[in-house]
């Protein structure tokens, strides 16, 4: 992610014509119309890349979202019932339930109402806490460890009006395109009858979260696309309305838009890539693409193949980021669209966030700089690969002068920490460019061919899954033969 509020961290380049790769000729997207598949796993494998498909039979426990409802452009409402399919994996036996509303966070601006819920088809009465950022089921039957569940909750999400753009931004209707990203109720996360419910700090990103299968049909009127998560599947139409089912893959999170947007599109190593872009700025989509496409290419060489069938990145005339990602699903910032120089190393930023959040995950709150310094330093990999290790180089000494000027205002520290402790500067500098600067601290210690293989090794260990920092050390261990904690203490931990 990256938000207005590291602006001054814009890097400055100039757009320049590349050679790497010829990218198909742009088209106008057109709205998917595959038959209904019966059976749930071979949905989800409709959502994978062709070489992922395995994964579903590998990870078939994993829990189940269902959600059926309408959205209303005009009203700025989502109006839903979602079954939550889910086995009880803590460890412990549950007495109650948490659910996440993060549209109710003050930042964000909206309101997500849980108006009923059963738990196994038994009501349950549903309560607030933490200024309704949390909704609470408390159980007439407890979970034990190892049972399934089935929880049923209807929902009514209202984005924000004409102030949110002044918000968050993820979670707006800007008269072209609504945005419901997490917009639903999302369960907590649980380790040993532990229930995660600290209030996400809104200067990073919001959602930890495992991964799940996502089943989601939506109502919406035919001036606007369904964008999201996941893959269409089918798509009817009655009158002025038309309702069009999604499924994901193994995904961590869900997030959408209802857009009037023209879109372009290519396919990459078998990955379409759609672009929303703002109106007659099609040139601008067009650069979106091949930066995007490019990364994409580079990233699958390097990290290993991207999962899922599809990556979307829309527009959004929000003001508060410069970039969010969500899994397959990129925001971007009209600005950033129309104006900005920047515009290059913001997307292929957020496109190797699908790697780094998207597929491993981490604490986004608590260890924020595992997946945004691979995802900053990305970007000095991507440029040196397609304009040579001086352009690598010019990358990496953006990060140093933003590191040099931290620690000359003595505010250098630790970046394992929560970012609730950082001041914005703090956060921005630490958690993006000192983080970058410590893989690079790797990179040059053992090698780029052994550097190359711990990314690897990194990403086939911990798909889907959850990391904290020492992940990587260990996969780097692994590729080098050689002890790298001495730099791990030196650069994430030291004070």
């Amino acid at each position: 992610m990256q938000r207005i509020l590291f602006s001054q961290m814009v890097r400055v380049f100039t757009l320049l014509m590349c050679a790497f790769l010829l990218i198909p000729a742009f088209v106008h997207a057109q709205a998917p119309n595959v038959s209904k598949v019966v059976d749930p796993a071979a949905d989800q494998q409709l959502a994978m890349h062709a070489s992922a498909r395995a994964d579903i039979a590998k990870n078939p426990d994993v829990p189940r979202y269902r959600i059926i409802g309408t959205i209303d452009p005009s009203k700025r409402t989502w109006q839903a019932s979602q079954t939550l399919t889910f086995r009880n994996k803590s460890g412990a036996t549950l007495t109650k339930l948490y659910f996440r509303l993060l549209p109710n966070l003050p930042d964000v601006g909206g309101n997500l109402t849980v108006g009923s819920a059963t738990v196994n088809g038994k009501t349950v009465v549903v309560r607030s806490e933490a200024n309704r950022y949390l909704a609470r089921l408390d159980l007439t039957t407890p979970i034990t460890n190892g049972t399934q569940v089935s929880v049923v909750l209807n929902f009514v999400t209202t984005a924000p009006g004409s102030n949110g753009a002044s918000l968050y931004g993820t979670i707006y209707q800007d008269g072209q395109t609504m945005s419901l990203a997490s917009a639903y109720p999302l369960l907590a996360n649980n380790t040993n009858g532990v229930w995660d419910v600290a209030v996400p700090n809104t200067k990073g990103d919001l959602v930890t979260s495992t991964a799940a299968y996502y089943d989601v049909s939506i109502t919406t009127p035919t001036t606007h696309k369904i964008v999201s998560t996941g893959t269409a599947v089918s798509t009817s139409t009655t009158g002025t309305n038309q309702t069009v089912r999604i499924v994901s893959g193994l995904q961590r999170d869900f997030a959408l838009t209802a857009t009037k947007l023209a879109s372009i599109n290519a396919t990459i190593d078998g990955t379409k890539i759609s672009v929303y872009y703002p109106a007659g700025k099609l040139t601008a989509g067009q650069a979106a693409l091949k930066y995007a496409s490019q990364s994409l290419r580079f990233y699958n060489i390097t990290y290993g193949q991207y999962p899922y069938n599809e990556l979307d990145i829309v527009n959004l005339n929000a003001g508060s980021f410069e970039g969010v990602e969500f899994p397959g699903f990129i925001l971007i910032e009209q600005p950033f669209f129309t104006t900005s120089a920047d515009f290059e190393s913001l997307i292929i930023h957020e496109v190797a966030h699908q790697w780094f959040y998207g597929v491993i995950g981490n604490d986004v709150q608590n260890h924020a700089w595992v997946d945004e310094g691979l995802a900053t330093y990305s970007q000095v990999l991507y440029q040196a690969a397609l304009r040579g290790a001086a352009a690598g180089t010019k990358e990496k000494n953006i990060f140093v002068a933003d590191y040099n000027d931290l620690k000359a205002q003595k505010g250098d520290g630790a970046i394992d920490r929560p970012i609730s402790t950082m001041s914005d500067y703090s956060y921005g500098v630490l958690t993006y460019s000192k983080a970058a600067l410590y893989f690079d601290a790797i990179r040059t210690k053992i090698g780029a061919v052994k550097f190359t293989a711990a990314l690897r090794n990194y990403y086939t260990t911990n798909r889907y899954g959850l990391v904290d920092g020492m992940a990587f050390v260990r996969a780097a261990q692994t590729s080098c033969g050689c002890d790298l904690l001495p730099l791990y203490n030196q650069w994430v931990l030291a004070k």
